[in-house]
């Protein structure tokens, strides 16, 4: 059976917000913080590769501060509408992707932000989100003030004082009901989300198999599908994402997205080869909103990656702002 899918990451593609740094800014007061947290998890995925964690796994390791902060489902899901800022015309080119295709969004974002923020621009494919239930976790008074305590130490650490700090930090919360918490958790990044888009490509014996993601997160699923014959896109990503992937596209609308994705669904590479004249055939409102754009296509395949990499941060910086710089 083939089906018409399209798979994408959603914080980078498709909403502004990262929000988990939205989170620690919000609810524990310290941006620094969620930066040096984020480093961490960079550095135990990528370049440590410890066995059995994943980039996106610092979902993980912030919600023991979260649940130490007394954050339940209702601050999450409220906290989501708030904050949210979307890519610009999202709502527009999801719309007309829509039409013909079906999204299945793989996001670490937590479940409650990844729905409510689907919602909002009409998302009606599948979401696969991390799943954390945050009413049912209880930690005691001592083991609350520890954790909170540790916050300002983290946000004020650099390089190998942090790694280490960090080791021994979450080595003693294995042993008290904070470890439990991350223990549960099953963060949708990195493998995870490659075992998600292979499955749903083997059920459906997918032909064209297109994935757009733009951190850390998403570079094991973007080499798996440009490995088995597909299309790994770099959203405005960052240097993880872009070496990771054949096709990148820079741009400040996601216009540019659904351009790529009806493509290549339609006609593989050939067809966003001659994407100038294929643009024609498109609605007079889809082309005056991608034309306004602007927009860079490029086959990473037949350049070095690092060539683009500049260009794909300054926009990423230009439309996430501090956001952007998170892995």
């Amino acid at each position: 059976m083939n089906m018409s899918l399209f798979f994408t990451d959603w914080e980078g593609p498709w909403i502004l917000t990262d929000f988990a740094f939205e989170l620690s800014v919000t609810i524990l007061n310290n941006a620094t913080f969620f930066e040096n947290l984020s480093k961490y998890d960079d550095y135990l995925a990528y370049e440590l590769k410890k066995e059995g964690y994943e980039a996106g796994d610092t979902l993980k390791l912030l919600t023991p501060f979260l649940v130490a902060a007394g954050v339940k489902n209702k601050d999450v899901e409220k906290l989501s509408k708030l904050v949210a800022k979307f890519v610009p015309d999202a709502k527009k080119a999801m719309q007309f992707l829509q039409e013909k295709h079906k999204p299945v969004v793989i996001s670490t974002s937590y479940i409650q932000y990844l729905k409510k923020t689907a919602e909002m621009i009409g998302v009606k494919g599948d979401l696969h989100g991390t799943e954390v239930d945050f009413d049912k976790y209880v930690l005691k008074d001592n083991e609350k003030e520890e954790i909170l305590n540790a916050i300002d130490t983290i946000a004020s650490l650099n390089n190998g004082e942090l790694i280490t700090y960090l080791n021994n930090f979450f080595e003693n919360l294995k042993k008290t009901n904070a470890g439990k918490i991350i223990d549960e958790i099953k963060a949708i990044g990195g493998e995870r989300k490659k075992e998600i888009v292979k499955r749903y490509v083997e059920d459906f014996e997918i032909d064209r198999v297109i994935a757009i993601g733009d951190s850390i997160s998403d570079y094991k699923m973007l080499e798996w599908v440009k490995k088995h014959g597909g299309l790994a896109v770099s959203f405005n990503g960052n240097e993880y994402a872009l070496k990771h992937s054949n096709f990148a596209i820079v741009s400040d609308s996601a216009i540019s997205e659904a351009l790529i994705i009806d493509l290549f669904i339609k006609g593989g590479i050939e067809k966003i080869r001659k994407f100038e004249d294929e643009i024609k055939n498109y609605p007079n409102y889809f082309k005056s909103l991608f034309l306004k754009s602007n927009t860079k296509f490029y086959f990473l395949d037949e350049l070095n990656h690092r060539e683009i990499l500049n260009e794909s941060l300054s926009m990423r910086k230009k439309l996430r702002g501090y956001a952007g710089s998170l892995g």
